[in-house]
């Protein structure tokens, strides 16, 4: 008689090595996508923040505080503080707010003679 073949405990061992890879690659994949996710929307709300700074440096914007909401769960919220740091310029500060599991923001600022 020959003995060819896998045996039983051989397929077994298998098995387990391939879930245990299975599981690891699944849980790598979930890491990747939400990682992307988050680096969208970071690029998104940076993008949001700068159009508005851009915006309210012109020569002829309004240069009053304000908020909108520019794109669907992204808030934009921007302010003009005169004299600050010193006596002839404003700071401008433009702040991107949304959720994505947990809220986040990130704001923008620059300073302009008056």
């Amino acid at each position: 008689m020959s003995n060819s073949g896998y045996s039983l405990i051989e397929v077994v061992v298998a098995m387990a090595l391939f879930a245990i890879a299975i599981l690891g690659l699944s849980a790598g994949v979930a890491l990747v996508a939400r990682s992307s996710l988050l680096s969208e929307n970071l690029t998104r709300a940076t993008i949001l923040a700068q159009d508005k700074l851009e915006e309210l440096t012109t020569p002829y914007a309004s240069r009053t505080g304000g908020s909108d909401e520019p794109q669907p769960g992204f808030t934009r919220d921007w302010s003009i503080t005169p004299d600050d740091p010193e006596t002839g310029v404003a700071r401008v500060e433009v702040t991107v707010s949304w959720e994505s599991g947990e809220p986040q923001t990130i704001s923008l600022e620059t300073v302009l003679n008056e």
